[in-house]
């Protein structure tokens, strides 16, 4: 990641995690939405980049596309099976990217 982009990608990426937590566990769908967008904005504004591993940054992206799978399956189906499954996977996914940036 870009030096001067670290603490906003992190913040992003905090405030997504306390949005999703409290979506699923009591199923409000638009704070699912709120924390989406929180999530990918780094993704549009340009401040996460990768810079060496990049099958590390693929293999995060891939969970990270899996995760928001089971979570648009939960915005419609609303079963918390759905939206554990998307936080399991949205946790692992976060962790990726933590390891793909330090690696670079």
């Amino acid at each position: 990641m870009a030096r001067g982009s670290v603490g906003k990608t992190l913040a992003c990426v905090a405030l997504a995690g306390l949005l999703f937590i409290p979506s699923i566990l009591l199923g409000v769908r638009w704070l699912f939405a709120v924390g989406a967008f929180f999530d990918w904005l780094p993704v549009f504004t340009g401040w996460m980049m990768f810079g060496g591993s990049r099958a590390l940054a693929r293999l995060h992206a891939g969970v990270t596309l899996v995760a928001y799978l089971f979570g648009g399956v939960w915005l419609f189906t609303r079963w918390v099976g759905h939206g554990l499954a998307f936080l399991e996977l949205w946790f692992v996914a976060v962790i990726l990217g933590v390891v793909a940036a330090l690696r670079g």
